[in-house]
């Protein structure tokens, strides 16, 4: 009883941790599309919608590049087994990337979202693998 109550506060305990921009956390492909359009969208409006970029590059032609990322981690059931999480722990790991490029106008030209599910293995079984 006390191994399942333990698992139990484990699993509530840990929970989930995100870093970046909070903004792109539900933010879907559709939601992007709705708010946004090429050649008609501001710098501002943006900032509107997702707040300032997390990195701002340009390139050769003066372009502007804004980019946002937000990554969420989960850990893994295993992670509050004991024994079972020296030999087979980890989290599932969910990042989402927007990357914005705007003219010398200040206009939206294109963009761009990426997500990626991926896993973090720590266990000594697994951490190689």
């Amino acid at each position: 009883m006390h191994v399942i109550l333990a698992l139990g506060l484990g699993l509530i305990v840990s929970g989930c941790a995100s870093v970046g921009n909070e903004s792109l956390r539900h933010l879907t492909r559709e939601d992007l599309e709705s708010q946004l359009e090429n050649g008609k969208t501001t710098k501002e409006d943006v900032r509107i919608a997702l707040g300032e970029p997390n990195t701002t590059d340009f390139t050769d032609s003066g372009n502007e590049i804004w980019k946002y990322k937000h990554v969420r981690t989960k850990a893994r059931v295993e992670n509050f087994i004991p024994v079972v999480d020296l030999l087979a722990s980890g989290q599932d790991v969910m990042t989402k990337e927007v990357a914005l490029f705007f003219d010398s106008d200040g206009l939206l030209r294109n963009y761009n979202m990426i997500e990626v599910e991926d896993e973090i293995r720590t266990g000594l079984l697994t951490a190689n693998m």
